[in-house]
């Protein structure tokens, strides 16, 4: 199946959000998936995944969420209220598209993006299902990282209150020594990717924090649409423990895969063709 690619900018919170757009080629609308990337990440790391769904005759919308990429926002903030404003948006403009049913549009997040797909869906009922990947839902980081953390955020809220600016630290030594990817040659390509590199070198406190400590998983029994987990068996940024917390708390129609064999970022690992699989058949099943 042919595709058709668009660049589009959106409005969200008085930033410009940018996307692309993948239609397949189709006589009739078609469904439709919002894409997110995670924290420091970017739309073009999801390109391959949305071409898959256009192969299942899935459209796409893939974000450069606030903040990352070629959209608006403070650098490298994470931030989820402005990313659920990002997805809403993004919906409001799915729905005015000819090529796409408007009653016909979820959601896929890797990371941060999974929790911010989560936090939309609590409150969003335009969207009919949902797709996590490895999701961010509560505090990541051990007893000792999280003192270091609380440290680095209140040195960058007094930062920021004389000066102004962010609190702001190299951390490539750090990130550097977990992977991402359980397959050697996808992690050593995404740690020397100019773009990741420029990211980890520019940290911004508190604002990238929510990255790693945030409380979704006491709102998910809100959600009421399908929601389908995926998680990397071998992830060590995100223990696959906390899909297995996700899923029980979650009271809506739902599925848990642990993939084995990737890592956290399983959209570009060793079995991303299952990811791909998985994220398509959730979507037809309950999109069509």
């Amino acid at each position: 199946m042919g595709s058709r690619r668009v660049s589009i900018s959106l409005l969200s919170r008085s930033d410009t959000i940018t996307g692309v757009l993948t239609l397949p080629d189709a006589r009739e609308p078609v469904p439709a998936l919002v894409l997110c990337h995670g924290a420091l990440g970017f739309k073009e790391n999801l390109a391959e995944l949305g071409e898959y769904l256009c192969s299942r005759g899935i459209a796409s919308l893939a974000l450069d969420m606030h903040g990352h990429g070629a959209s608006g926002g403070e650098r490298c903030h994470v931030n989820i209220g402005d990313w659920v404003s990002d997805i809403r948006c993004a919906v409001d403009y799915l729905r005015t598209v000819q090529e796409i049913r408007r009653d016909a549009i979820g959601a896929f997040g890797f990371s941060s993006g999974g929790t911010a797909v989560l936090e939309a869906a609590v409150t969003d009922c335009r969207l009919r299902c949902i797709i996590t990947l490895d999701a961010t839902v509560n505090n990541t980081l051990g007893l000792f990282d999280t003192g270091i953390v609380s440290i680095l955020n209140t040195l960058g809220r007094i930062k920021r209150m004389i000066t102004g600016t962010d609190l702001r630290l190299s951390m490539v030594k750090a990130f550097g020594k977990v992977p991402a990817a359980s397959d050697p040659e996808v992690d050593r390509s995404w740690q020397e990717d100019p773009r990741v590199r420029r990211m980890w070198s520019s940290v911004p406190f508190p604002g990238f924090s929510p990255s790693f400590t945030v409380d979704t998983i006491k709102r998910v029994h809100r959600i009421r649409m399908p929601v389908m987990v995926l998680h990397g068996e071998d992830d060590r940024i995100d223990d696959p423990e906390s899909a297995r917390k996700l899923h029980e708390a979650l009271t809506c129609p739902k599925r848990l895969r642990i993939i084995p064999g990737n890592g956290h970022m399983g959209h570009r690992d060793r079995n991303r063709e299952e990811v791909f699989r998985l994220t398509a058949d959730w979507a037809l099943a309950h999109l069509v």
